[in-house]
């Protein structure tokens, strides 16, 4: 097999009963990859060709699942965008990749229709419906070039973004390969079998979720997600779709266990729980959970750990259990560099992110000898393993969503009152972090402030004004120093 469509046309033919879908909807992969199909051959109608470069807005829902599977029957390359960003920051984004056509997925598409390209409304793949919402005379006529099963493994399949440090998400190109192998070694992570339904309920624009689905063809495991992640709804959709296997992250796990109970829980089927910790899954019952590290550059899922609920506290580091990362992948090396920085070098091609999209091109961001600076810092165990300490780069993540800080910054300096000002985060237990406001002045503006945000996302809404002496600040350029932000005596604080 060279292409994500040759695995999908070969699990239709060996597991044509697995069950993919959302929580809402599913139906049998047969099923499920005809409507695929179909949504392919009204891309193909739309004027797109193999290796169009294609932006799909979309949110959780089946019509996404069916819009993942058809772009690889097409052959487009596809960069999954988070339809949640504001509108202006969207569609900045949206210049560095340069689509020729958007696919809407769940999203109103009217706030960007007047972007240049052929625009494509897929909400109702799941009904066969796809929508011309605007034509672009540039795809009329244009000569059909083969099918997804005509890409190679060397080809981008997705593009994914990924935080940048302070300014926007970089979109990482990922290729066919570097699938094939995540899917085969995140399978074997998981002991994932064609008897397991495994529930990821990330939007795909994430690559966690995309271990699931790449997972579940390379196995014949079915799959589901949630069209919104809601505590109150998760273990009743649990137990009604005979989940085994959990992939979730740090913060819905968080919530899951504030916000549930092991009674909610009880006459689950799960064996095995993805980012979780001792207490999950002793609150849950749950006998197994699997931990490590990963990013999307580095291959998706790059090192592997699993637990049991009545393991003893002294076999994690003080860092925490999730911080234990294990030993890294077969086709993997690693070591760490200056600062205790995590670098990580393919052993052969595809095992990496092709690189980020650059200036037309793609950056693959390494050295002479081949390592990656993954901006993460590390260090290693008694056993040479590694153990993930924190995220080097300045980047505030709130409930797995990348909060901009220069976008979210450039609205705050509308707020004369702030005065000298700097965007950064503190822990939270169940988001993960909080956004807050460090700043020098003695009399903000409240009102003003919480109005120049009022249109952004929630997450990206500062939750506290925290006033303190100075902004820490290098002295050679003046840059804000964001890491010792934490560090300074707090003076007051105003919570928003």
């Amino acid at each position: 097999m060279n292409n994500i469509a040759h695995l999908i046309e070969h699990r239709v033919q060996t597991h044509p009963n697995a069950v993919w879908g959302s929580f809402g909807k599913t139906d049998t992969l047969a099923n499920v990859v005809k409507r695929a199909h179909a949504t392919a051959d009204a891309f193909k109608a739309a004027g797109l060709r193999r290796g169009d470069m294609v932006a799909v807005l979309g949110t959780n829902c089946s019509s996404y699942m069916v819009v993942w599977l058809a772009v690889q029957l097409a052959g487009l390359q596809a960069a999954m965008v988070n339809p949640g960003y504001p509108d202006e920051f969207l569609t900045s984004m949206l210049d560095d990749i340069t689509p020729q056509a958007i696919i809407w997925v769940a999203r109103d598409p009217r706030a960007l229709i007047e972007r240049d390209g052929l625009h494509l409304d897929a909400t109702g793949a799941w009904d066969g419906k796809v929508e011309t919402l605007r034509a672009d005379a540039r795809f009329e006529g244009r000569a059909p070039n083969g099918s997804g099963q005509d890409c190679t493994r060397e080809d981008i399949a997705f593009y994914v973004h990924t935080s940048g440090t302070s300014g926007k998400p970089k979109f990482c190109a990922l290729s066919h390969e570097y699938f094939f192998r995540l899917g085969r070694y995140f399978s074997d992570c998981m002991a994932l079998t064609d008897q397991d339904t495994l529930l990821a309920p990330l939007p795909l624009f994430h690559i966690n979720p995309m271990y699931g689905l790449i997972g579940g063809l390379t196995t014949g495991a079915s799959i589901v997600t949630m069209d919104r992640f809601s505590a109150a709804e998760f273990w009743a959709g649990v137990k009604n779709h005979g989940v085994t296997v959990l992939l979730l992250h740090g913060p819905p796990a968080a919530l899951l266990k504030t916000k549930t109970t092991t009674e909610d829980a009880a006459g689950h089927k799960v064996r095995m729980s993805f980012f979780s910790d001792p207490a999950f899954l002793n609150q849950f019952k749950i006998p197994i959970g699997v931990g490590g590290y990963g990013s999307t550059e580095s291959g998706g899922y790059c090192f592997h750990w699993k637990f049991r609920p009545d393991d003893p506290a002294s076999i994690f580091p003080p860092e925490g259990p999730t911080h234990q990362s294990g030993p890294s992948r077969y086709d993997l090396e690693w070591k760490l560099g200056v600062e205790d920085e995590l670098l990580v070098r393919e052993k052969a091609p595809g095992v990496m992110f092709s690189g980020y999209v650059r200036g037309g091109g793609l950056d693959p961001c390494r050295d002479a000898d081949g390592w990656f600076q993954t901006g993460d810092r590390g260090r290693y165990d008694a056993y040479g393993n590694l153990i993930f300490v924190e995220r080097a780069s300045e980047s505030i993540r709130v409930n797995a969503e990348y909060v901009p800080i220069d976008f979210v910054e450039d609205r705050l300096r509308k707020v004369a009152s702030l005065g000298e000002f700097a965007l950064w985060k503190v822990p939270c237990a169940k988001r993960g972090h909080e956004a807050v406001v460090y700043t020098t002045s003695v009399a903000v503006d409240v009102v003003e402030l919480k109005s120049v945000v009022a249109d952004l996302p929630k997450y990206m809404h500062p939750t506290r004004i925290l006033r303190i002496a100075a902004i820490p600040r290098d002295a050679g350029v003046g840059k804000t120093q964001r890491r010792l932000l934490g560090d300074q005596a707090v003076l007051e604080t105003v919570t928003l």
